[in-house]
């Protein structure tokens, strides 16, 4: 019976070891596989806002998309769609850029006029 015993014992003392030298190397490797969020704010593939929910992983980036239907088309040519992509959202940032200063514009107006 001692030897039963000790023999769980030492079963178990193993079996602890060797589970602690898993988590360690998972963690290592976890680690060095960090993705981060490209931050897109328009679909590479439709040019439509990200939906939150549906997202594509591709060199270490995290690129958000409209629908999951995109992640497969995505995945066929992923340098056609990031570049349309970083037009796209130029386009983007260009006509906000344009329809602020035009906003401005027109309020300075109407402030010269005495409207406001």
């Amino acid at each position: 019976m001692k030897y039963l015993i000790a023999g769980w014992v030492l079963a178990g003392l193993l079996f602890s070891t060797g589970l602690n030298g898993y988590a360690e190397s998972s963690g290592t490797e976890t680690a060095t596989k960090q993705i981060t969020d490209a931050g897109n704010k328009l679909c590479p593939i439709s040019g439509e806002p990200v939906s939150g929910a549906s997202f594509v992983e591709y060199q270490g980036k995290r690129y958000g998309l409209c629908c999951p239907m995109c992640r497969a088309l995505f995945l066929k040519d992923p340098e056609k769609y990031l570049a349309q992509m970083e037009v796209k959202e130029k386009a983007s940032a260009s006509a906000e850029v344009s329809a602020e200063a035009s906003a401005s514009e027109e309020m300075e107006k109407d402030m010269e006029q005495g409207s406001l």
